[in-house]
């Protein structure tokens, strides 16, 4: 997610430069509901990976991970 953030942000920074080197007149870049999505996007998708991680790192390190039942030896 936070990569498809980031291409959306490429996006409106490319067509920002393609209005200024055009000569037509352009908006801040700042005024566009796209770059606050993708900024929205970005935020998401590195809160997800970060949850992500902490949760994997606390299953690796629970106590009873590796509690295993025999039930008969060969």
């Amino acid at each position: 997610m936070f990569f498809l953030g980031f291409i959306a942000c490429m996006i409106v920074g490319a067509v920002k430069l393609y209005h200024l080197y055009s000569g037509d007149p352009t908006i801040l870049v700042t005024d566009s509901p796209y770059f606050y999505i993708a900024l929205t996007t970005m935020i998401i998708g590195t809160q997800l990976f970060v949850a992500g991680f902490v949760g994997e790192l606390i299953s690796r390190n629970a106590e009873g991970r590796n509690n295993y039942q025999i039930e008969k030896e060969i």
